[in-house]
Order: structure tokens, then C-alpha cells, then sequence
């Protein structure tokens, strides 16, 4: 008798345990969740991120607060969540910068993108722009060049993430030409520069560039994805300025740490592909210039194989050495 208790007591425990992480997800999220963000405020990625938490807030009924780690091309955010509990209630939204291109950046990184993380979903894909400050009186892709050739080594370029620095060197590169390049922390610190003269150009978001262009801040000269953007339609393309080829789109996308049970993974990914699916984000972005992109944990963690690979060959042929 007492050895048929404690098969059924076992059967029981194994069972419990079993159900164990459908039940968290079907409570989840029990509390506040923070989703840690790599970049400054005030350009698209901090804008898209704040826009998804209040849909998600929205969604159920737990406050999504928005946490700003910033430092090492977001290697502090995405090294902050790969230490959290793996319980849903932290998340990183990451990019290709903190997932594909910093392996290739620098020697030794204080996590590993696909050990360290669960992939839940992509969100959105955004071009990047180039833009100038206005001391340097130029008023195309072809005359900045022209000047950077005329004045070697002179010129400075900004970058903030890993994509504005590997979209630079590579335009750098492509172009011939010699210039100085300058890290920020943030693309609000370089914008101000810019403005203000001490940095020459600066591939950015385009929300944050494009915005600064209209108003008259600096010059926008061309826009890095393979075709115009429509909300602004005279802005050319790379390509079609001068650089035959040139395409540089960044993919922003949602993880969380390693281990997180698969049930709330997926009804992590399940919530925010409704909304990135929804008008009202399609809507949202547009103003920034971005374009929705949902996904799921399987297509994310193939996205992220490949772009390793892609990003590898980028920085290599840039000439970037890791720091």
C-alpha cells in the first residue's frame, strides 16, 4: 500500500512540475515588467519601445515600465537582462547591434547573444539616414564626399550603435574617403554636436535625423535603406546619391534571459505580434519611418545566424578592428 502512495505521490509531484510553467503563463505577467532598452531617449528605437509597453500595459492589465541602460554599443542593457530571472518580468529589447553586429565589435563581450537570451519576436525593421551639419555648407551625398577628399583626415563622423558605426565605415569606405570617427553614448549627443558643428556627419535613425532635418537643424542628404521612404519622397537613397549597392536597415526585436519558461515566451511573442500587427503601430511607425515586422522565437533566432554571419563580413571588409 504505502508503495502505490508513493508511486502516486511521485506521478503527482512529476505532473505539478510538468504544468508548472503553463500555469505561471497563465497568470504572467503577475507584476510590473521592465523592458530595458540599449539607446538614448528621443529617437524611434525609445519612442517604438514606450509605444509597445503601453499596448502591452493595455494588453494585461501589469504596468511595462521602459529602463534606459545605455553604454557599449548595448552591451550594459543586454548584459543587465542576461543576468535577470528568467521569469518574463525583465526583457531586453534588443536590436542586430546587441545581437548580431557586437560580437564582431569588440574582443570580449560581457554576454553571449544566443546563450544568454530567448528570442521572442522581431518588431520592426528602420533605415537609417546621413546627415550633415549645415557649417559644412554641402547639399549632396556627392559634395560631402567631394570635400572629404579635398581635406584628408579633417573631417569627423559620429556613430552611437553598432549599426550607425558599421553603416559609416562602410560608407567611409565605399567612398573613398578619410575621416575621423567620434563615439557617443547617445544619438541625441551626437545630433547636438552636430548642430552645433563639432561633428561633421552622422548616420542616425532616420525618425531622429529626418525630424532634425525638417527642422532645419541639419541636412539630411540621403537615406541608407534600398528604396525612398515616402513620408519623404525627395530624400534620395545612398544608392541612387552616388553608391551603387548601399543598403543598411536595422531590425529591432524583444528577448528575454535564458531559461524563461517557453509558455511565457510564447505568450510574450503571441501579445506583441498583435500588436505589432495592429494599424494603430503600423500607423506609429510610419511616423518614424519604420515598418512592422513580427515574427516568432524560430524565425528571430535564424534572423540573428544569419545577420552574425552578414554583420562579420561588413565589419571585416570596413576595416573595423574590435575594441
Amino acid at each position: 500500500m504505502h508503495k502505490l502512495l508513493d508511486r502516486r505521490t511521485v506521478l503527482a509531484a512529476g505532473a505539478a512540475a510538468a504544468l508548472a510553467p503553463f500555469a505561471h503563463a497563465q497568470t504572467y505577467p503577475s507584476r510590473v515588467v521592465s523592458i530595458i532598452v540599449p539607446f538614448g531617449p528621443g529617437n524611434a528605437y525609445d519612442l517604438m519601445v514606450r509605444y509597445l509597453a503601453d499596448r502591452l500595459r493595455d494588453a494585461t492589465g501589469q504596468p511595462f515600465i521602459v529602463e534606459a541602460k545605455q553604454g557599449a554599443l548595448g552591451g550594459v542593457a543586454a548584459s543587465y537582462v542576461a543576468r535577470a530571472q528568467p521569469d518574463g518580468h525583465t526583457l531586453l529589447f534588443g536590436a542586430n547591434s546587441t545581437h548580431a553586429a557586437n560580437v564582431h565589435l569588440f574582443k570580449k563581450l560581457p554576454y553571449d547573444p544566443v546563450a544568454d537570451f530567448v528570442p521572442i519576436t522581431t518588431l520592426a525593421t528602420i533605415p537609417q539616414v546621413l546627415v550633415v551639419s549645415p557649417a559644412l555648407k554641402v547639399n549632396s551625398l556627392q559634395e560631402l564626399i567631394a570635400l572629404a577628399k579635398s581635406q584628408p583626415g579633417k573631417l569627423n563622423y559620429g556613430s552611437s550603435s553598432a549599426t550607425g558605426r558599421i553603416a559609416s565605415e562602410a560608407f567611409r569606405q565605399q567612398a573613398g574617403i578619410d575621416a575621423v570617427h567620434v563615439p557617443y553614448k547617445t544619438s541625441a549627443q551626437a545630433i547636438t554636436d552636430l548642430v552645433g558643428g563639432q561633428l561633421h556627419f552622422l548616420v542616425t535613425d532616420a525618425g531622429l535625423g529626418v525630424a532634425q532635418a525638417q527642422g532645419g537643424k541639419v541636412k539630411a542628404l540621403a537615406i541608407t535603406s534600398s528604396r525612398r521612404v515616402p513620408a519623404v519622397p525627395d530624400l534620395p537613397t545612398m544608392a541612387e546619391a552616388g553608391l551603387p549597392g548601399y543598403e543598411f536597415v536595422a531590425w529591432l526585436a524583444l528577448f528575454a534571459p535564458a531559461k524563461t519558461p517557453q509558455p511565457i515566451v510564447q505568450r510574450l511573442a503571441e501579445l506583441t505580434n498583435q500588436i505589432v500587427r495592429s494599424p494603430g503601430m503600423e500607423e506609429y511607425l510610419a511616423k518614424m519611418y519604420a515598418l512592422p515586422f513580427p515574427g516568432d522565437p524560430e524565425s528571430l533566432r535564424a534572423l540573428i545566424a544569419r545577420d552574425t554571419a552578414r554583420w562579420g563580413a561588413l565589419v571585416k571588409a570596413a576595416g573595423i578592428e574590435p575594441e
